[in-house]
C-alpha cells in the first residue's frame, strides 16, 4: 500500500485559501465539492483534493491562490460568532504571562463564540482540559461547533450553566479566565478553585469594569497587572514601507493576578 504524505490534502480536509492577508477563505475540500466563488475568480474546490499544502491554484480570472494548512488562529478568526471575540493579541499574552502548557487545567467563564476555548485547548492538549461555562444556550451551541471544527472537542468540558450554580473542585485549576460583565461576583468561587499562585485573568471592555475588578482582587491576588494591547501591521514593500492605515486598537483591558492562599486564623 502506498503511504500518503501528511502534506497531501485529503478528502474532507479543511484548507485555507489565501489570496492576500485580507482575503482568505476556509473551505472543506471534498472531491465532489462545488465551485467556490470569490471576487478574484472561481476555485474548483474538488480539484484541491490530492494536492499538497503549500501548492497554488489559479482562479478563472488568473489569480494565484495558495493552499495552506489552517492554524488554530485561522479556525478562530473564521469561526461563527455572535459576540465580540477575544483577539490573538490578547489571548497570546494571557498564555505567555500565565505559562500554560500541555497538561494544564483551565477554567473559563463566558465561553462566547469559543475563541479562547479553542486556543487554550490547543495548548493544553493532549493531557490537559479546558472547563468552560456559558449561561446562554445559543452561544453555547455555537461555541461547541467552533471547537469541534478546529478538532479540539476532546480537550474541552462544556457546561451550559450559570457559574454561580456550578460545583467546582478546590485548588485544582492552573489558570482561570473570566469574560463576564461582573467578574467581581465570581471572585470568591474562582479563588477557591485555583491552585496557589495560579493566574486569574479578567477581560474588561471598559475602564470602570477594570477599576472595579482590580480593586476587588486586592488581598486575594498578588502581582496585579492591567494592560491594553494594540496590534498594527506594517506594509513592507521595497522603497515604500510604512505602517498600515488600519490597526486593531482597543478590544479589551486585561486585568490579572496570582492567587494568594488565605492566611489561617
Amino acid at each position: 500500500m502506498t503511504e500518503v504524505s501528511p502534506d497531501t490534502i485529503q478528502n474532507g480536509q479543511r484548507v485555507l485559501l489565501h489570496l492576500d492577508p485580507r482575503r482568505t477563505w476556509l473551505v472543506q475540500a471534498f472531491s465532489d465539492s462545488k465551485s467556490f466563488h470569490t471576487h478574484a475568480g472561481i476555485v474548483e474546490v474538488g480539484s484541491i483534493v490530492g494536492k499538497k499544502f503549500g501548492d497554488t491554484v489559479t482562479t478563472t480570472l488568473g489569480d494565484k491562490i495558495s493552499l495552506l494548512r489552517p492554524s488554530t488562529i485561522d479556525y478562530i478568526m473564521k469561526s461563527e460568532r455572535r459576540t465580540q471575540i477575544v483577539y490573538p493579541k490578547d489571548f497570546s499574552y494571557i498564555s505567555a504571562r500565565s505559562g500554560i502548557h500541555s497538561g494544564c487545567n483551565i477554567f473559563e467563564c463566558g465561553t462566547g463564540s469559543g475563541s479562547l476555548t479553542t486556543y487554550f485547548s490547543s495548548l493544553v492538549a493532549p493531557n490537559g482540559k479546558v472547563h468552560t461555562f456559558e449561561e446562554r444556550s445559543d452561544f453555547f451551541e455555537i461555541a461547541k461547533k467552533n471547537v469541534q471544527k478546529a478538532g479540539f472537542s476532546d480537550q474541552v468540558s462544556f457546561q451550559n450553566v450559570n457559574l454561580l450554580s456550578a460545583a467546582l473542585p478546590e485548588s485544582y485549576f492552573d489558570l482561570a479566565v473570566l469574560d463576564t460583565g461582573d467578574p467581581w461576583l465570581q471572585l470568591d468561587l474562582v479563588h477557591k478553585s485555583l491552585r496557589g499562585s495560579a493566574f486569574l485573568f479578567c477581560i474588561c471592555p471598559t475602564t470602570n469594569q477594570l477599576e472595579h475588578i482590580i480593586t476587588s482582587m486586592e488581598g486575594l491576588f498578588a502581582d496585579l497587572e492591567s494592560v491594553e494591547i494594540m496590534f498594527r501591521r506594517i506594509e513592507a514593500r521595497e522603497g515604500k514601507t510604512r505602517p498600515s492605515m488600519r490597526m486593531i486598537g482597543h478590544t479589551c483591558y486585561l486585568a490579572s493576578g496570582r492567587k494568594l492562599n488565605k492566611a489561617e486564623a
